[in-house]
């Protein structure tokens, strides 16, 4: 949570309230928080990007 927290990452709408949020992905364990650092490292992107993406290999929006 910190490393997310961190990278200026926030929690917000993770749970639907009616807000009109969507829930965003975030790393929950440490191995996919590891992923996401060996993913941007590889591809040259920031670790925030990396972090938001459900499956850190694939771009966001696609």
């Amino acid at each position: 949570m910190a490393a997310v927290l961190a990278e200026g990452l926030r929690y917000d709408g993770k749970t639907p309230c009616g807000c009109g949020k969507e829930p965003k992905f975030r790393p929950r364990r440490r191995s996919e928080l590891r992923a996401r650092r060996i993913a941007a490292t590889r591809a040259g992107l920031p670790l925030a990007e990396t972090l938001s993406r459900v499956d850190p290999l694939t771009p966001t929006g696609n």
